[in-house]
Protein backbone atom coordinates (compact mmCIF):
# COMPACT_ATOMS: atom_id res chain seq x y z
CA UNK A 1 0.00 0.00 0.00
CA UNK A 2 2.69 2.36 0.85
CA UNK A 3 3.95 1.87 -2.51
CA UNK A 4 0.58 3.03 -4.04
CA UNK A 5 0.89 6.13 -2.28
CA UNK A 6 4.41 6.94 -2.62
CA UNK A 7 3.61 6.60 -6.32
CA UNK A 8 0.29 8.84 -6.38
CA UNK A 9 2.34 11.52 -3.90
CA UNK A 10 5.33 11.39 -6.96
CA UNK A 11 2.50 11.82 -9.63
CA UNK A 12 1.46 14.91 -8.08
CA UNK A 13 4.47 16.50 -7.42
CA UNK A 14 5.42 16.38 -10.79
CA UNK A 15 2.46 17.18 -11.97
CA UNK A 16 2.78 20.72 -10.06
CA UNK A 17 6.27 20.46 -11.07
CA UNK A 18 4.97 20.42 -14.78
CA UNK A 19 1.98 23.13 -14.57
CA UNK A 20 3.57 25.34 -12.94
CA UNK A 21 6.16 28.24 -13.34
CA UNK A 22 7.30 28.81 -9.31
CA UNK A 23 5.58 26.40 -6.73
CA UNK A 24 6.88 26.38 -3.24
CA UNK A 25 6.73 23.40 -1.01
CA UNK A 26 5.86 24.40 2.60
CA UNK A 27 7.98 22.31 5.54
CA UNK A 28 7.07 23.32 8.97
CA UNK A 29 9.16 20.67 10.84
CA UNK A 30 6.20 18.12 11.31
CA UNK A 31 6.00 14.93 10.10
CA UNK A 32 3.35 15.04 7.17
CA UNK A 33 5.69 17.80 5.35
CA UNK A 34 9.08 16.10 5.97
CA UNK A 35 7.56 12.92 4.24
CA UNK A 36 6.31 14.87 1.49
CA UNK A 37 9.60 16.74 0.89
CA UNK A 38 11.51 13.59 1.44
CA UNK A 39 9.73 11.77 -1.13
CA UNK A 40 10.14 15.19 -3.19
CA UNK A 41 14.56 15.23 -2.89
CA UNK A 42 13.86 11.58 -3.86
CA UNK A 43 11.55 12.16 -6.64
CA UNK A 44 13.65 14.75 -8.03
CA UNK A 45 17.08 14.01 -7.27
CA UNK A 46 18.60 13.66 -10.70
CA UNK A 47 17.61 17.07 -11.44
CA UNK A 48 20.77 19.60 -11.11
CA UNK A 49 18.56 21.15 -8.65
CA UNK A 50 15.65 20.83 -6.59
CA UNK A 51 12.84 22.62 -7.82
CA UNK A 52 10.25 24.07 -5.75
CA UNK A 53 11.02 26.34 -3.08
CA UNK A 54 10.78 25.03 0.43
CA UNK A 55 9.27 27.82 2.90
CA UNK A 56 8.42 27.66 6.77
CA UNK A 57 5.89 30.01 7.31
CA UNK A 58 7.92 31.05 10.70
CA UNK A 59 5.68 32.35 13.79
CA UNK A 60 8.28 33.27 15.76
CA UNK A 61 7.00 30.78 18.25
CA UNK A 62 7.96 27.32 16.96
CA UNK A 63 9.93 25.29 19.65
CA UNK A 64 13.18 25.54 19.44
CA UNK A 65 13.91 21.56 18.57
CA UNK A 66 11.84 22.76 15.74
CA UNK A 67 14.13 25.21 14.34
CA UNK A 68 17.22 23.32 14.93
CA UNK A 69 15.84 20.55 12.81
CA UNK A 70 14.92 22.64 9.90
CA UNK A 71 18.48 24.76 9.62
CA UNK A 72 20.72 21.04 10.28
CA UNK A 73 18.77 19.69 7.33
CA UNK A 74 17.80 22.59 5.57
CA UNK A 75 21.69 22.57 4.76
CA UNK A 76 22.45 18.87 4.95
CA UNK A 77 19.54 18.72 2.02
CA UNK A 78 20.54 21.54 0.16
CA UNK A 79 17.43 23.02 0.09
CA UNK A 80 16.34 26.44 -1.79
CA UNK A 81 15.03 27.60 2.26
CA UNK A 82 12.85 30.51 2.85
CA UNK A 83 12.07 31.61 6.30
CA UNK A 84 9.21 34.06 6.02
CA UNK A 85 7.79 35.95 8.71
CA UNK A 86 4.81 38.04 9.38
CA UNK A 87 7.50 41.20 10.64
CA UNK A 88 4.69 43.68 10.96
CA UNK A 89 2.54 41.58 12.79
CA UNK A 90 5.13 40.81 15.43
CA UNK A 91 5.63 44.15 15.36
CA UNK A 92 2.45 45.07 16.22
CA UNK A 93 1.96 42.84 19.20
CA UNK A 94 0.29 39.91 17.43
CA UNK A 95 1.19 36.72 19.41
CA UNK A 96 -0.23 33.50 21.09
CA UNK A 97 -0.59 34.24 24.66
CA UNK A 98 -2.18 37.58 24.36
CA UNK A 99 -3.85 37.29 21.13
CA UNK A 100 -6.96 34.96 20.30
CA UNK A 101 -6.20 31.80 18.20
CA UNK A 102 -8.13 32.95 15.34
CA UNK A 103 -6.30 36.36 15.19
CA UNK A 104 -3.15 35.14 15.60
CA UNK A 105 -3.07 32.72 13.41
CA UNK A 106 -4.26 34.63 10.28
CA UNK A 107 -1.79 37.01 11.34
CA UNK A 108 1.10 34.81 11.52
CA UNK A 109 0.06 31.84 9.21
CA UNK A 110 -2.60 32.52 6.53
CA UNK A 111 -1.29 36.11 6.22
CA UNK A 112 2.12 35.41 5.98
CA UNK A 113 1.48 32.87 3.71
CA UNK A 114 -0.19 35.07 1.55
CA UNK A 115 2.43 38.00 1.51
CA UNK A 116 5.00 35.12 0.40
CA UNK A 117 3.00 34.46 -2.47
CA UNK A 118 2.46 38.07 -3.39
CA UNK A 119 6.27 38.79 -2.54
CA UNK A 120 7.98 35.83 -4.50
CA UNK A 121 5.57 35.66 -7.10
CA UNK A 122 4.57 31.72 -6.46
CA UNK A 123 1.90 30.57 -8.54
CA UNK A 124 1.26 27.19 -6.60
CA UNK A 125 1.65 26.36 -2.90
CA UNK A 126 1.98 22.70 -1.70
CA UNK A 127 1.05 21.64 1.45
CA UNK A 128 1.33 18.24 3.22
CA UNK A 129 -1.86 17.82 4.93
CA UNK A 130 -4.17 15.00 5.36
CA UNK A 131 -7.69 14.22 4.82
CA UNK A 132 -7.96 11.87 8.05
CA UNK A 133 -5.75 14.45 10.15
CA UNK A 134 -8.87 16.47 10.75
CA UNK A 135 -12.62 16.87 9.54
CA UNK A 136 -12.54 20.19 7.87
CA UNK A 137 -9.25 18.93 6.16
CA UNK A 138 -11.46 16.48 4.43
CA UNK A 139 -12.49 18.93 2.27
CA UNK A 140 -9.91 19.32 0.09
CA UNK A 141 -8.87 18.12 -2.85
CA UNK A 142 -5.29 17.39 -4.78
CA UNK A 143 -5.61 20.80 -6.65
CA UNK A 144 -7.64 24.00 -6.12
CA UNK A 145 -7.23 27.52 -7.35
CA UNK A 146 -7.63 29.95 -4.01
CA UNK A 147 -7.82 33.72 -4.37
CA UNK A 148 -6.66 37.00 -3.12
CA UNK A 149 -3.81 36.56 -3.69
CA UNK A 150 -4.31 33.86 -6.77
CA UNK A 151 -2.56 30.82 -6.92
CA UNK A 152 -2.89 26.96 -6.82
CA UNK A 153 -3.57 24.45 -3.36
CA UNK A 154 -1.84 21.46 -4.12
CA UNK A 155 -2.24 18.56 -1.70
CA UNK A 156 0.02 15.37 -2.27
CA UNK A 157 -0.53 13.74 1.19
CA UNK A 158 -4.36 13.56 0.79
CA UNK A 159 -4.71 9.85 1.01
CA UNK A 160 -1.72 9.17 3.82
CA UNK A 161 -2.99 7.71 7.32
CA UNK A 162 -0.93 8.92 10.40
CA UNK A 163 0.46 4.92 10.85
CA UNK A 164 1.39 5.10 6.77
CA UNK A 165 3.61 8.89 7.59
CA UNK A 166 5.15 6.79 10.51
CA UNK A 167 6.07 3.78 8.54
CA UNK A 168 7.33 5.55 5.64
CA UNK A 169 9.60 7.78 8.14
CA UNK A 170 11.00 5.06 9.86
CA UNK A 171 11.36 2.37 6.89
CA UNK A 172 13.27 5.19 5.27
CA UNK A 173 14.99 5.85 7.73
CA UNK A 174 13.95 9.69 7.34
CA UNK A 175 15.35 12.05 10.20
CA UNK A 176 12.23 13.78 11.74
CA UNK A 177 11.64 16.61 14.55
CA UNK A 178 13.35 15.26 17.90
CA UNK A 179 10.12 16.31 19.87
CA UNK A 180 7.90 13.28 18.62
CA UNK A 181 10.25 11.34 20.64
CA UNK A 182 10.14 13.08 23.98
CA UNK A 183 8.41 11.52 26.25
CA UNK A 184 7.44 14.04 29.31
CA UNK A 185 5.95 13.51 33.05
CA UNK A 186 3.30 11.71 32.82
CA UNK A 187 4.10 9.10 29.82
CA UNK A 188 2.85 12.18 27.60
CA UNK A 189 4.43 12.83 24.09
CA UNK A 190 3.57 15.30 21.00
CA UNK A 191 1.63 13.89 18.32
CA UNK A 192 1.30 17.13 15.92
CA UNK A 193 4.27 20.21 16.85
CA UNK A 194 2.29 23.64 15.97
CA UNK A 195 3.75 26.82 17.56
CA UNK A 196 5.00 26.20 21.56
CA UNK A 197 2.14 27.55 23.14
CA UNK A 198 -0.22 26.21 21.71
CA UNK A 199 0.68 22.85 21.17
CA UNK A 200 0.84 20.37 24.50
CA UNK A 201 2.31 16.62 25.00
CA UNK A 202 -0.94 14.07 25.40
CA UNK A 203 -0.98 10.88 26.83
CA UNK A 204 0.47 8.20 25.04
CA UNK A 205 -2.37 6.18 23.97
CA UNK A 206 -4.17 9.16 23.30
CA UNK A 207 -6.00 8.18 19.91
CA UNK A 208 -6.55 12.10 18.70
CA UNK A 209 -3.69 13.42 16.89
CA UNK A 210 -4.15 16.93 17.11
CA UNK A 211 -5.95 16.71 20.87
CA UNK A 212 -2.83 18.29 22.15
CA UNK A 213 -3.36 21.38 19.23
CA UNK A 214 -5.36 24.47 20.61
CA UNK A 215 -6.69 24.47 17.17
CA UNK A 216 -8.38 21.05 17.07
CA UNK A 217 -11.87 23.06 17.29
CA UNK A 218 -13.81 22.34 14.18
CA UNK A 219 -15.53 26.13 13.52
CA UNK A 220 -11.96 27.86 14.01
CA UNK A 221 -11.16 25.48 12.40
CA UNK A 222 -13.75 26.41 9.25
CA UNK A 223 -13.43 29.54 9.95
CA UNK A 224 -9.41 29.57 9.62
CA UNK A 225 -9.45 27.49 6.35
CA UNK A 226 -11.59 29.88 4.78
CA UNK A 227 -9.52 32.73 5.08
CA UNK A 228 -6.39 30.60 3.39
CA UNK A 229 -5.45 28.33 6.69
CA UNK A 230 -3.55 25.44 5.55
Amino acid sequence: MQSKLVSQTEFILKEAKARFKNPVLLWAGGKDSTTMLHIALKAFARLPKFPFKVMLLDTGYQFTETYEYIEKYAKKWKLPFIRQKNLKALSEGINPFTTDHFTCCTKLKTENLANAIRKYKFDAVLVGIRWDEHGVRGKESFFSKRKNPDHWRVHPMLNWSLSEIWDYLKSNKVPYNPLYDRIEHGNLTYKSIGCYPCTKPIPIDDKEERGGRALDKEQLMEDLRALGYM
